[in-house]
């Protein structure tokens, strides 16, 4: 499934980004768990998207247009906010080496 594709890519690079200091975690939630610890915050990360894709594979079978429909809508409204927080990431972390590089 595309959305947990991008769920999990959206949980490792934050993980990455973070260890090497180059990024934050937006969501304050997210990063309360974070902030506890990765085992903490890979529990919550999973424990936010696999209960609604379960629900929405569950929903297929009654309904496969409604949820196709909306799983499409889900991974355009993600993508748009995963990019946004990437194209931040990409605008500090330029500041940064430019910084590092340039004194």
């Amino acid at each position: 499934m595309a959305i947990a594709a991008i769920c999990l890519l959206d949980l490792l690079t934050t993980l990455y980004w973070v260890s090497q200091g180059q990024a934050r975690e937006g969501n304050p939630v997210m990063a309360y768990f974070l902030n506890v610890g990765p085992g903490a915050f890979v529990s919550a990360k999973v424990l936010t998207f696999a209960p609604a894709l379960i629900a929405a594979e569950w929903y297929r079978l009654r309904r496969p247009e409604f949820v196709t429909r909306l799983l499409r809508w889900v991974i355009a409204g993600y993508l748009f906010l995963y990019v946004a927080g990437v194209g931040a990431h990409y605008g500090q972390a330029l500041d940064y080496y430019r910084h590092l590089l340039l004194g």
